[in-house]
């Protein structure tokens, strides 16, 4: 028996030598390219243009053009930036947010920190057919456009009148960013 079956494992390997270097077992298979075309990304960006205006809108005033760096709001003051932006936002299926983002304001210290709270900032839009007014957020909805959109923002910053402590505070305006950012797709 164990002649038997030394000679059975040495014909097995001969057998699986012998077919090792003869081919293998594969079955007929053919393959066929199709010339289906391409798949492209889209573009989702925003770029300043130009400089930004700061502008004094206080009520009761005559509006002006103020030097951010050296105006020193008050309790009722109202100003407003405004920056030109180019948008690209193209993709079939894309969608965005537009805003300003808080977290670009810093404040170094407390009262610097007590002044930026009490500031209410809003956002405006107007220009790019594919930008539109998300009343109940402050934010605007990006929809695709087949090229650069020009959209003309402003910031309005408001100090409300009925503030009375953020004295001798200071928020650094350099860093104000404005966001454009894909919505997540359900």
């Amino acid at each position: 028996m164990n002649k038997l079956l030394k000679g059975s494992i040495a014909g097995a390997a001969g057998i699986a030598l012998l077919l090792g270097g003869a081919g293998s077992f594969a079955l007929w298979n053919s393959t066929q390219s199709v010339n289906v075309g391409s798949v492209a990304s889209g573009t989702l960006s925003i770029a300043a243009t130009g400089t930004p205006a700061w502008r004094d809108v206080s009520a009761g005033k005559t509006v002006s053009t103020i030097d951010i760096s050296t105006f020193k709001v008050a309790p009722g003051d109202t100003i407003e930036l405004t920056q030109v932006v180019k948008i690209d936002a193209i993709g079939d299926n894309l969608r965005a947010t537009l805003s300003y983002d808080k977290l670009s304001l810093k404040a170094a210290g407390l009262k610097d920190q007590a002044l930026l709270d009490e500031l209410v900032i809003t956002l405006d839009a107007t220009g790019g057919a594919n930008v539109v007014r998300n009343a109940a957020t402050q934010t605007f909805a990006v929809t695709p456009a087949t090229s650069t959109s020009t959209v003309t923002l402003k910031a309005t910053i408001n100090f409300p009148s009925g503030v009375t402590g953020a004295t001798n505070g200071t928020v650094d305006f350099s860093a104000l960013a404005f966001k454009l950012q894909q919505n997540v797709r359900p």
